[in-house]
């Protein structure tokens, strides 16, 4: 029977060893939104299905990978992939156009300011990875399981060992600003 709902570890999972039902999940949740995105800026559907079948070459290729580590929603770092290849696609075509108004209210010909803050974003999503990684455990754990695997404080409190969820909510606040402080250390400067 096929499952209904898939977490993002579990479609990254799934994605890397190659089950069908990943990535027949991966292109129901995302193959529309993503070819609409593409159709918006002058693309081809036969554009979109280009785009999104490398982007999950990429993703699959990074779902093997062991030091993969994804630090935001799936379907942030899918179309984070999926805009990064169409611009590369605009610029090897050399074709000269305007990007329609987006849903940010952008206004036309912004291509050179979305590629500069989509590079800006991949380079703090790399460097919270490696923060993340130098937190150590717990922390790491704890963090994960909060944000990624959306567990609620009393499953961490009982994951964890913690007397109850508002120690586990204190020893998550702790982890933030510890995993803040390691991540500004780097001097990567947030822009909103």
């Amino acid at each position: 029977m096929t499952k209904v709902f898939y977490t993002d570890t579990e479609l990254l999972t799934g994605l890397a060893a190659g089950n069908r039902e990943a990535v027949a999940a991966i292109y129901k949740l995302y193959h529309t939104v993503l070819t609409k995105w593409i159709l918006s800026r002058g693309g081809l559907e036969a554009d979109a299905e280009d785009v999104f079948q490398e982007a999950l070459v990429v993703l699959f290729e990074k779902a093997r990978s062991t030091e993969f580590c994804l630090t935001c929603k799936l379907s942030t770092y899918l179309f984070a992939i999926c805009k990064r290849l169409w611009f590369k696609k605009m610029e090897r075509s050399a074709t000269y156009y305007q990007l329609a108004e987006d849903d940010e209210g952008n206004e036309p010909g912004t291509y050179d300011e979305d590629l500069r803050l989509y590079l800006e974003k991949e380079e703090q999503y790399e460097q919270l990875a490696l923060a993340m990684t130098q937190l150590g455990e717990p922390c790491a754990a704890l963090l994960k399981a909060f944000y990624e695997e959306k567990k609620n404080m009393q499953e961490i409190a009982a994951a964890f060992h913690y007397t109850n969820a508002e120690n586990a909510k204190t020893q998550k606040y702790k982890c933030l600003t510890r995993l803040r402080k390691i991540f500004f250390a780097a001097g990567v400067k947030i822009k909103n």
